[in-house]
């Protein structure tokens, strides 16, 4: 939207806001129209299912104000509200399209020019787009809909819906992203704001949430109360709280003025009742937080309060709802339990939610395809914010590790871009992926990067001044960024990488003479074996080249615009570097290759290069393997390499691959000798901590390791004795230490040990805890124990988010994978009913752990057949299948290569 269309749309909004004012008084003067009910359209379903807007609605209706009120009681099953809306219509019309999902709509009345009339209701699609019929045709200019309904609260987590927990019942509305008009008729895309006057009644006490400050609570009789809450700035709807119930409310004060923003906000925890304690951590961290991203982007805080509600249940880690973030509490309830992972964690979910009150709450963009400009900010605001409060605690590596993880994704011929248009709503939610948050994360820090912090940063600032309250798609972006920054590069490289497929891979060939050293640099996507990627795309590369020569340092950077490109390194004439390093820092959104020497080179200098290029590194290593083009033995001696350093990242990507590579010989002459290999490498990791000081973060995760994956007898009984200690006194475990403790204590104590952990998640009132049960759960093998994990599967009872953790960890189990795919195939319709609401389209990647193309064709019939229980599945079975036919080429291609590699090392 440029910005003449945006004063335009605040102009509107700030004269219907007092044109309602007026216009109340003139609808109550015309009385009640309740006895017209809701009109019969005279046009037949089917004839409107054809015309009916699949996806993005045309425009021509736009809202201008809200006035929302709701009957709310948790405890009941049901809730009531009414609506009134003005519109501006922009052309003449019979009727309009909106949206409303499985609403029983009781009365719509249509107000034009003083007159008001009933209305038709008809809900035409699925995905809850509905006509409302007029009388007559109406001219452009201002109406109002008023429209008076009543629904079932939610069972899935979609929507409004309700939880009961600890004998206690709660309603929460999850809005995002199409799953406002579940509870509201309204017009359910993120490029429609309008404010919102909201009026909730609830049972007499109760504490009521919703975007802005209570602003009078009345006693209306019954055991109930009206609240009114003040106006909203322009939102969209999936940016709605509505929540209501029995909790704790912890008062943090305020947020402080600085010299951004002038006035103090009050800042305010939620939690179920008994729980107001445990968001001590997450409320003390905010003032700072909230300030140092003011700063970073010279933008104020936007709201006029900020609430931090954990939700008893909530389908996503966090939703970003304006100046009211909730999140599943076992994300952000921390207690004396709570293990530095655990901590980490909490820090960097808390700090992507506040990166979107700008990001995504003040400027939005148009439509679902734009998501990357909202989540792709968030996730990169996570390090940005966190490294500038804590500098020394590796939050830059970990938004390396976080884009790196984005690549395997990207790998695919069938991925998709960052911004791809999406022409249906059942299409909305696939936008939802690592691309989008972790892609557009690694894409943004190269920008950062490359451009610099005081350069790019300040531009990001300026963009969000130009559209606050509004909408921006990309367009938008790179017009206001390049142009603030002054550099048509930036605007290019963010093209390239935002509309293209695919990773990026760079060819580096160093070539030394006695005229100076030099690096002949290529492009191309990067394709692993058995791809059916074609080559053909090119990249606006930021590209940076760390290079050693003896005790001497430095990088040499070139945007590297065309298929080959030759960069001369600043090295004095006649130097050659022993080491290059081609994405300097890690930063790039990019993979590498070398030559054998180089690799070889390179991984002698680990020791001395920042984590973050140990990271790429080992990607890239990794990455040429799978592409044929490096070695097993090359590759493992690059693993062990980088798992013995003493960065926690590092040691992690190292170690899951190790386990990948562990699964792919179980079971041949070559098992033993990697298991070897595996645990020396574990070894040098704890030798490595020990001298550092220890580390408990990196130790949790290094039991995990041996105890599951090496099956270490040693770590096992450990791990026992502490799942027991826990179990009986609730002390002797961290919450990082839960998982790998349960799984042993699963695994080893047979099925009375099932029967008291089960136990526990009733007596333990700790969500981490319940969380870590679950996924302790999945790991089990032993077939009466998988048996019941199944029963619990079927049975639903542990909670919509954790019957589909349970079956896909199954699956993930070479062990129990054959005995949970017949269950899914005999019970996929149950079985979808039974998960989150907006993880139905996920249901695909179950199969993700097949190797075996035979079943393709199963889950191809699979998905024939219940399909359309899962709208929007079709993205996820492509990826799916066709990671299955790269698995089983890289096997093909390279089993015998691996398995000789780890023979090798025993000899």
């Amino acid at each position: 939207m440029s910005s003449g269309h945006f004063l335009e749309r605040f102009m509107r909004t700030f004269f219907l806001s007092f044109l309602m004012l007026g216009l109340g008084s003139l609808l109550a003067a015309c009385g009640s129209h309740s006895q017209w009910g809701v009109a019969t359209s005279p046009v037949s379903l089917e004839e409107l299912k054809a015309v009916a807007p699949k996806g993005q609605l045309a425009g021509n209706a736009q809202p201008q104000l809200y006035r929302v009120s709701l009957d709310l009681d948790p405890r009941e099953q049901r809730f009531s509200g009414n609506v009134s809306i003005a519109i501006k219509l922009e052309t003449a019309a019979t009727g309009i399209w909106m949206h409303g999902d499985d609403l029983n709509v009781t009365r719509v009345t249509v107000t034009s020019g003083g007159e008001s009339q009933p209305a038709t209701w008809n809900e035409v699609l699925s995905t809850g787009v509905v006509r409302v019929g007029f009388p007559r045709r109406l001219k452009p200019g201002y109406l109002t809909l008023d429209i008076e309904y009543d629904a079932a609260f939610d069972a899935n987590l979609a929507g409004l819906f309700r939880v009961d927990e600890k004998g206690e019942a709660y309603a929460l509305a999850k809005s995002e992203s199409i799953q406002a008009r579940r509870f509201l008729p309204s017009f359910d895309e993120p490029g429609f704001k309008a404010p919102f006057d909201m009026q909730f009644t609830v049972p007499a006490g109760m504490v009521a949430i919703a975007n802005t400050p209570e602003i009078s609570r009345e006693d209306i009789g019954a055991g109930k109360e009206l609240i009114t809450f003040a106006r909203t700035r322009p939102l969209s709807t999936y940016l709605l709280s509505v929540a209501v119930g029995n909790f704790d409310k912890v008062d943090a004060g305020v947020l402080p003025p600085n010299s951004v923003r002038a006035k103090a906000i009050p800042l305010t925890g939620y939690a179920r009742k008994g729980k107001g304690a445990e968001m001590d951590y997450i409320l003390k961290m905010t003032p700072e937080l909230v300030q140092t991203f003011e700063e970073s982007l010279q933008q104020p805080y936007p709201y006029e309060k900020l609430d931090i509600v954990a939700a008893p249940q909530w389908p996503s880690g966090a939703t970003e709802l304006a100046a009211a973030i909730t999140y599943r509490e076992s994300r952000i309830l921390a207690n004396e339990n709570s293990g530095p992972a655990f901590l980490r964690g909490l820090k960097s979910i808390h700090a992507h939610e506040m990166a979107h009150m700008w990001f995504g709450d003040l400027v939005t963009p148009p439509w679902w395809d734009g998501l990357w400009l909202k989540e792709g900010f968030a996730t990169w605001g996570e390090a940005m914010a966190l490294s500038q409060m804590e500098p020394t605690e590796g939050h830059d590596v970990q938004a390396v590790a976080d884009a790196i993880g984005a690549m395997r994704l990207d790998s695919l011929a069938s991925v998709r871009a960052i911004q791809e248009p999406i022409l249906r709503n059942e299409d909305i939610r696939n936008a939802y992926d690592s691309i989008t948050y972790n892609k557009s994360l690694g894409v943004i820090n190269m920008a950062d990067s490359y451009f610099r912090p005081d350069v790019f940063r300040p531009a990001l600032g300026e963009y969000i001044a130009r559209f606050a309250d509004g909408v921006a798609d990309s367009d938008d972006f790179f017009h206001v960024i390049g142009k603030t920054v002054g550099s048509p590069d930036l605007t290019d490289a963010f093209d390239s990488f935002v509309l293209q497929q695919g990773v990026p891979v760079v060819s580096a060939d160093l070539q030394c003479t006695s005229l100076g050293a030099k690096v002949a640099l290529s492009q191309a996507r990067y394709r692993p074996l058995g791809s059916s990627i074609e080559p053909g795309t090119r990249w606006t590369i930021p590209v940076c080249i760390a290079w050693q020569d003896g005790a001497e340092s430095g990088r040499t950077c070139t945007m590297l615009k065309t298929r080959e490109k030759t960069l001369a390194l600043s090295l004095p004439e006649g130097a050659c570097p022993g080491v290059i390093h081609p994405n300097a820092g890690g930063v790039g959104y990019y993979r590498f290759t070398l030559g054998a020497h180089e690799w070889d080179a390179l991984r002698g200098s680990f020791a001395t290069m920042p984590e973050t290029g140990v990271l790429t590194a080992l990607d890239s290593a990794i990455a040429a393997f799978e592409a044929g083009e490096l070695d097993a033995v090359r590759l493992l001696d690059i693993l062990d390499a980088g798992a013995e350093q003493s960065g926690n990242q590092a040691a992690n990507l190292a170690l899951d691959y190790y386990g990948d590579l562990l699964e792919r010989v179980k079971g041949t002459p070559a098992e033993a000798a990697a298991q070897a290999r595996a645990g020396a490498v574990v070894a040098k990791i704890r030798s490595v901590l020990e001298a550092d000081g220890g580390d408990a973060e990196m130790s949790a995760r290094l039991d995990r390791f041996a105890a599951i994956k090496l099956n270490d007898e040693e770590v096992r009984v450990r791990l026992m004795a502490s799942a027991e200690t826990y179990l009986d006194t609730q002390t002797g475990l961290s919450s990082d230490e839960y998982f790998p403790a349960l799984s042993v204590a699963l695994a080893d104590g047979g099925p009375e040990m099932m029967d008291r952990v089960l136990m526990a998640t009733d007596e333990i009132d700790d969500p981490v805890f319940d969380q870590s049960v679950v996924n302790a759960l999945g790991t089990v093998k032993a077939a009466e124990g998988s048996a019941r994990v199944l029963t619990l599967i079927e049975s639903a009872e542990l909670g919509p988010r954790e019957t589909y953790t349970l079956a896909m960890m199954q699956m993930a189990n070479p062990e129990t994978e054959e005995a949970t795919w017949t269950w899914l195939k005999a019970n996929m319709p149950a079985f979808l009913n039974s998960i989150p609401t907006q993880w139905r389209r996920r249901a695909p990647r179950l199969g993700q752990y097949f190797c075996d193309t035979a079943r393709i064709a199963e889950l191809d019939d699979l998905f024939a057949e219940y399909g359309a229980q899962a709208e929007g599945y079709e993205r996820a079975l492509a990826e799916t299948k066709e990671s299955i036919r790269l698995c089983a080429a890289l096997n093909e291609a390279t089993q015998r290569d691996l398995e000789a590699a780890f023979k090798i090392s025993a000899d």
